[in-house]
């Protein structure tokens, strides 16, 4: 076990630094988070939409049968 936990402190402990580099990225990386993030903004708009629209729906009397206790006979 301890030395799972060695082997993985050595590794992740060497990758660290790759994120810590000072300068501008190269490529496309701006663009590609950008849409990303937009793709994603847009699936969660849509189906927020798509759930206050089934909650206002089912909200609704119209076309709905009254129960029956509340009928006079």
């Amino acid at each position: 076990m301890k030395a799972r936990i060695g082997t993985l402190s050595f590794v992740l402990g060497g990758v660290s630094p790759a994120f810590a580099s000072v300068g501008e990225t190269e490529g496309f990386q701006g663009v590609f988070t950008t849409v990303f993030i937009c793709y994603c903004a847009i699936v969660v708009v849509a189906q927020t939409i798509a759930a206050i629209r089934s909650l206002i729906g089912s909200g609704s009397t119209k076309g709905a049968v009254p129960p029956a206790e509340s009928q006079k006979t």
